[in-house]
């Protein structure tokens, strides 16, 4: 498993990353108008793109889903809570910023929830078990949106945190569907998995969840 950061060309500058385990790939977050350094360095490795991965969907999370599908048409998943997210501006945020997003109506949006295991072949499955059968569990974590999820790696250790869990912080709770009681489950939830979990989160540099316990 590999995981590469790239920095989103935007406002807010968020984080993009292409996670590939062995010729596969997920993408996760695009929220740069044009994905170009990113579906470079697919095609510079040969790797075959399963899907896009959302943790949320605010527009600086989102924007480049367009451009990714123009490359390669993947399924895009995002919570069942979120998936409004895609097509509400005022609930990405879209509304407080110039241009329109819109997907096509070919576009493939998979929801996932609660427990969910994401397979290497890009489909949801029922399999687990400790060989990690599956890439990803799904961690619902509201409360910067009603509609955050987490995408925990058990086998490599390693945890796309989105904007739920920062270095040193967390994500805004000032903003539509915000909750910061949610936020603070969601928080120790996540302050529960082992301390050599690796967070790779959705603004700024990786963490880990024992550097993030010092601070709650």
């Amino acid at each position: 498993m590999e995981v590469r950061r790239f920095l989103n060309d935007n406002a807010a500058q968020s984080n993009c990353y292409v996670i590939s385990y062995e010729n596969d790939c997920y993408v996760v977050d695009p929220g740069q108008e044009e994905m170009d350094e990113v579906i470079v360095y697919i095609k510079e490795n040969n790797l075959n793109l399963l899907a896009i991965l959302l943790t949320h969907g605010h527009w600086d999370h989102i924007l480049g889903i367009p451009s990714i599908l123009e490359y390669k048409e993947v399924p895009i998943y995002i919570s069942e809570k979120g998936h409004d997210f895609l097509f509400n501006p005022e609930l990405s945020l879209f509304a407080w910023r110039e241009g329109k997003f819109e997907l096509s109506s070919n576009a493939q949006i998979i929801t996932l929830k609660e427990n969910d295991k994401l397979g290497k072949s890009g489909k949801i499955t029922e399999d687990i078990d400790a060989n990690g059968l599956f890439n990803f569990e799904i961690i619902e974590t509201p409360g910067h949106s009603r509609g955050d999820i987490c995408y925990y790696d058990r086998a490599n250790k390693m945890l796309i945190s989105g904007d739920t869990m920062f270095a040193g912080t967390y994500g805004r709770v000032d903003l539509p569907t915000s909750d910061p009681i949610q936020m603070g489950k969601s928080l120790k939830k996540l302050l529960a998995l082992d301390e050599d979990v690796k967070v790779y989160p959705g603004h700024s540099f990786h963490t880990t969840i024992g550097e993030e316990k010092r601070y709650y």
